[in-house]
């Protein structure tokens, strides 16, 4: 029994899926979308951005069901939720997980106006997904979200590189090599 003098949360989700939506799908040829409520702020001090603290209770269960029938249309079976490392390490994460690379164009990336961006690159938002997508399901898929107000958008394409290229106004940098260390040590993925 453990007991802390500060707030905690625990989470529980029992069952079952159709289809799912795994880290270890996306494939070479994929377009990387991003999907994300832009309909929100920051919780200063912390890189959260709240999209959900007073939105229809209704409009969010609409929302996150949007994943689960992209997983069952088959549109759609390679994605993640953007967690605390932001949506370039989310996408770390994706693409390790699934013993591929990727160029991502930082300036597609979905942003709200008038917040810094290298802060929004950081942010962990409450709706915010990455999705690897075959390329005759894109234009689907980036409808059915922004059928919901939802900002959605091509910023990469995956490939077999192992390495993850990020390019802004026609520079490029690579950000990750997976041959020369991993990022999370994902299981199954090349070593």
């Amino acid at each position: 029994n453990t007991r802390s003098a500060q707030a905690q949360l625990a989470v529980s989700i029992v069952g079952r899926a159709r289809a799912l939506l795994s880290s270890f799908n996306a494939r070479a040829g994929d377009r990387l979308l991003m999907a994300v409520d832009l309909r929100g702020r920051f919780e200063d001090p912390y890189p959260f951005w709240n999209a959900s603290v007073g939105a229809p209770a209704q409009r969010l269960r609409d929302d996150l069901e949007l994943l689960p029938q992209l997983a069952e249309s088959g549109l759609c079976d390679a994605a993640k939720d953007i967690s605390m490392a932001g949506a370039l390490g989310t996408a770390l994460m994706l693409l390790e997980c699934s013993d591929k690379g990727a160029r991502i164009d930082v300036d597609a990336i979905p942003r709200p106006a008038n917040v810094d961006f290298e802060r929004w690159l950081s942010a962990f938002p409450s709706f915010g997904f990455l999705l690897s997508v075959r390329e005759h399901h894109v234009d689907e898929v980036i409808a059915r979200f922004r059928e919901r107000d939802l900002a959605c958008a091509a910023i990469g394409v995956v490939d077999a590189s192992r390495e993850v290229v990020v390019e802004q106004q026609r520079n490029a940098a690579l950000l990750w090599s997976f041959a020369d260390s991993p990022f999370i040590g994902a299981p199954g993925a090349h070593s």
